[in-house]
């Protein structure tokens, strides 16, 4: 694998890390905007955000892949049409997250829940309808930021990706800082 490509990857998980700690930020209150409000729809942007680095990191080895799927994105805002697109293009393209023993049972944000946080987050970001009876509950997604920051740094914090080229990264995204983000190449073995 091209050294490049791997760096891309690793510059991308360094923005979530960011993101990450931005959120953070936001909810132990070093960070806030005048208006609550604008606090709760400043996090729903980090999470989508970090969501979207998710979806389309897998496919830094193939650019016109990643260029006609960020294309889409223009157009579309629904997340299982915006996956399928990704997956169309590297069907394995979600990570897995790792630990000692093996893959990870529980406790990160699976593919079905990225799907419906990332809508979640549209809900909060676009201008509400005046004239829709829907009710939109800010502090009832705010009260779940945590348990996403939580989910979305497990999924990442080891995880294993196959790139659209169909080679395999081993990724470790530290929580803390001044911590070196790593990522190791293995060359997926083809079946017999």
């Amino acid at each position: 694998m091209n050294s490049y490509n791997r760096q891309k990857y690793l510059k991308l998980m360094y923005e979530a890390t960011l993101r990450l700690e931005t959120l953070r930020d936001f909810l132990s209150g070093i960070h806030s905007a005048t208006y609550n409000v604008t606090t709760i729809e400043s996090e729903a942007l980090q999470v989508r955000k970090l969501l979207e680095l998710i979806a389309y990191a897998s496919l830094v080895s193939n650019r016109e892949a990643y260029e006609t799927v960020k294309k889409d994105l223009a157009k579309d805002w629904h997340a299982e049409r915006i996956l399928r697109k990704v997956e169309s293009v590297n069907p394995s393209f979600y990570p897995v997250p790792l630990n000692s023993s093996g893959t990870v049972k529980g406790g990160f944000l699976t593919r079905k829940q990225f799907s419906k946080l990332y809508d979640k987050c549209g809900g909060i970001l676009h201008a509400k309808n005046p004239f829709s009876k829907s009710q939109r509950n800010y502090l009832s997604f705010e009260a779940k930021i945590p348990e996403y920051v939580d989910r979305i740094e497990n999924l990442l914090k080891h995880h294993k990706v196959t790139l659209a080229s169909k080679e395999i990264l081993i990724v470790t995204v530290p929580t803390g800082s001044n911590q070196k983000l790593t990522a190791k190449y293995y060359k997926k073995r083809e079946s017999a």
